[in-house]
């Protein structure tokens, strides 16, 4: 197995390196789901990070806040 290993990256060195089509199609996949996984953690970034739902549930719990339209968010947005 070491070998193996030592006679790949002599060819690696070399500039010889062939592929199976297993470990193409394997190499292929892990960049695929790599991409997806950094695409969805970088996702909520592109629109702002917000704490609260704002999902336009108002309760009338305004936790001593008074406000005229009762529209206002309590929350943080960056």
């Amino acid at each position: 197995m070491i070998t193996e290993l030592k006679e790949k990256t002599d060819d690696l060195v070399k500039g010889e390196l062939t592929l199976t089509k297993l470990d193409f199609c394997l190499i292929g996949l892990i960049c695929l789901l790599v991409g997806i996984c950094i695409g969805l953690l970088t996702a909520p970034f592109t629109h702002g990070i917000s704490i609260c739902s704002n999902n336009g549930n108002n309760n009338g719990n305004n936790n001593g806040n008074s406000s005229k339209d009762g529209d206002e968010c309590c929350c943080t947005e960056t």
